[in-house]
């Protein structure tokens, strides 16, 4: 049940912010490249600055993610990843790790494992929050109780179109952070941050005091360096996972992302 108290992810947010530091928030795909790799992978991140790590579930037909975090998922899903090895892994990692874990899975998945015990098995693996692109505001309401039973943080996802009002109703139901989406369409890595995007987190600021996270398309120091002022911390899906997909070996791909890491959260953690 619901107790009140600050959840792992909240405690995060309220830890950087005393300090003036942003959150470092990497996706990875569970399964790819292997099982084996997705822990080596979730392992060098979360030495290297992570705050928290945000786990895919590999999903058929993945319709806010671009061509590199479907590719993944296409993998895990050749390697045999379901949902429930997704669990048995978080309780693995759980054994050795502390890092909030927000999963990130299309309501398709969780209707057809049935609300209720998927929760309830997310809840007993360690997973933090929860991440459903598709489930608008609306239906979120009818599925309420099941994320207080558990006390799991539902993340919401806030546009650059969404109205006022509809930002407000968001920030009203959401728990943990707010997931800010930088563009007009899914993931994928992109060079520039549009002005729209700053004016977007200013306005949300004002309506809520819930942190701020921004995802979709940031992939490098100068689109950070931009907004790090205007949110509490970042999320870096794509970029990660291409530098594994385009290595020569995993291993090499492995110490890029290592050094892509390290890198992010200096330019995250460098007082402001």
């Amino acid at each position: 049940m619901y107790d009140g108290k600050d959840s792992p992810i909240e405690r995060v947010f309220k830890k950087l912010r005393k300090n003036n530091q942003k959150a470092f928030i990497p996706f990875i795909t569970c399964g790819f490249p292997s099982l084996d790799g997705f822990f080596s992978l979730f392992e060098t991140l979360d030495k290297n600055g992570a705050d928290i790590i945000e786990v895919g579930i590999p999903f058929s037909d993945p319709l806010a993610d671009g061509p590199v975090i479907q590719t993944t998922s296409k993998i895990a899903l050749e390697n045999g990843i379901n949902t429930d090895i997704v669990f048995n892994s978080i309780i693995k990692i759980r054994k050795s790790s502390d890092t909030p874990i927000a999963i990130m899975t299309y309501f398709n998945t969780i209707y057809h494992y049935g609300t209720g015990r998927f929760l309830k098995k997310a809840k007993e693996a360690g997973v933090n929050g929860l991440i459903i692109p598709d489930l608008p505001l609306e239906e979120f309401t009818s599925y309420r109780s099941y994320f207080n039973q558990v006390n799991i943080d539902n993340i919401m996802f806030a546009s650059l179109t969404s109205s006022k009002e509809r930002l407000s109703a968001i920030a009203g139901q959401c728990r943990g952070f707010i997931y800010c989406v930088s563009v007009k369409g899914v993931t994928g890595i992109r060079n520039s941050i549009s002005p729209e995007v700053i004016d977007f987190l200013k306005n949300l600021k004002e309506i809520t005091t819930l942190p701020l996270a921004l995802g979709f398309g940031l992939s490098n120091r100068e689109q950070i360096n931009q907004i790090k002022g205007y949110c509490d911390g970042v999320i870096i899906g794509s970029k990660i996972l291409s530098l594994l997909l385009e290595a020569r070996s995993f291993n090499s791909g492995l110490k890029e992302v290592k050094n892509f890491a390290l890198d992010i959260n200096k330019v995250l953690k460098d007082r402001i």
